[in-house]
């Protein structure tokens, strides 16, 4: 009763839960907790990737560690689309590491994991160090094999030939290690995100699409990692495991498709209807006009089968949003906008970063900073370093 007591306390202890997410919480405290610290990790990319734009993100860093109890989660801005996507990323990469780490009851090293996610070079090179450990493993009259439960000897005169021993090493020689769960952080973090949006509504239905782009991007860019073992630090065996890529490239990856995402035209969302900007009729290539019937509607057909794929796999792999995003340069209450006055500028960039840019044309301070530093450190023997301190005086550029 005591445990179960403590269970809820620490699932309430985090605000703006639904009731499907507590729930959740109830029945697996410890992967819920894991998935709170994946959207931490994902407000603290986000403020990364964002750090110089008048939208930083910082409306998504709420006292309850929960993004989700954010205004801007409301809305359908562009922004509003990242949100979503790199919260369900953070979710994903970080229960799949706990999962590999032995941090979680529920879940462990991947069970799936094989060798068919290995690129072509790790395949080779798997196989040399393979056949490397074999000629060398049986040339020894004895073998220490650690893949039973028991280590014992195997005196290879007398129990098998080399030829059966061989065979026997080499069944055994399969992907090891442990590979990060991202099934398991796929599925948890469908149930604990996508629980939140039962309206159906077109503001649901690109909420779970943004979130699955989340998701999608953390499973497509897996690495591979690898380590040696063998004595006197010879590569003798080499075990490789499927590991979740580093959260700065997923960061990386979500901040382009920001860059491209789609404006969903919302009376016709349900029909699947897209905003394009149309760039300009359609030219037939003269080329083509010259060509036999046959040929040329074969080949209009071929072009307009490669266009429909190009198009659905865009759309399966791009960002949705329906509300044009604000100038986000002005305080806003209701959208947890915090506006750009008193944020810190470069006046001698051309960029996002810019002055021009940040201040939305309001201009800016130049303010007067005055720190005090350790320099002109010297090393005595033996052993201590002597430093002087000394003022740093910098200029640094406020927006009025």
């Amino acid at each position: 009763i005591h445990c179960f007591n403590d269970v809820r306390a620490s699932c309430k202890t985090v605000p703006n839960l639904t009731k499907a997410q507590l729930e959740l919480c109830y029945r697996a405290n410890d992967v819920t907790m894991a998935a709170i610290e994946g959207l931490e990790l994902a407000v603290k990319e986000c403020q990364h990737q964002f750090r110089w734009n008048r939208w930083n993100c910082s409306s998504l860093s709420t006292k309850s560690r929960n993004p989700h109890s954010s205004n801007l989660f409301k809305r359908g801005y562009r922004e509003s689309a990242f949100g979503h996507a790199i919260s369900a990323a953070g979710v994903v990469h970080n229960v799949a590491r706990a999962c590999s780490q032995g941090r979680l009851l529920s879940c462990g090293c991947d069970p799936n994991s094989n060798r068919k996610g290995l690129t072509k070079s790790l395949r080779e090179s798997l196989e040399k160090e393979k056949k490397k450990f074999l000629d060398n493993v049986v040339e020894s009259p004895f073998i220490v094999d650690k893949t039973f439960e028991a280590t014992h000897r195997i005196n290879t005169n007398e129990v098998m030939s080399k030829k059966k021993l061989k065979q026997k090493l080499a069944n055994r020689w399969k992907w090891a290690g442990c590979s990060h769960n991202i099934d398991f952080g796929i599925e948890f973090s469908e149930m604990f995100l996508d629980s939140r949006e039962k309206a159906g509504d077109i503001q649901s239905q690109i909420n779970l699409h943004n979130n699955k782009i989340g998701r999608v991007t953390v499973a497509k860019n897996l690495v591979s990692r690898c380590k040696c073992h063998g004595l006197s630090g010879s590569c003798q065996l080499k075990t490789c495991w499927k590991a979740a890529p580093d959260f700065r490239i997923v960061g990386k990856v979500l901040k382009q498709q920001f860059r491209r995402a789609i404006l969903v035209d919302q009376s016709n969302f349900g029909n699947g209807m897209i905003v394009y900007k149309n760039g300009g009729k359609k030219r037939k290539s003269k080329s083509l006009q010259n060509r036999p019937s046959v040929i040329r509607n074969k080949f209009q057909h071929n072009a307009e089968t490669w266009k429909r794929k190009t198009k659905r796999n865009r759309l399966d792999n791009s960002l949705f949003y329906f509300q044009k995003s604000p100038n986000f340069c002005e305080k806003d209450v209701l959208s947890d906008i915090p506006g750009t006055h008193g944020r810190r500028c470069n006046r001698t960039s051309a960029g996002s970063d810019s002055c021009s840019s940040l201040c939305c044309g309001r201009g800016y301070n130049l303010i007067k900073e005055v720190t005090n530093q350790r320099c002109n450190c010297r090393f005595h023997w033996c052993c201590f370093v002597e430093c002087q301190t000394c003022e740093h005086v910098e200029w640094i550029s406020l927006c009025n």
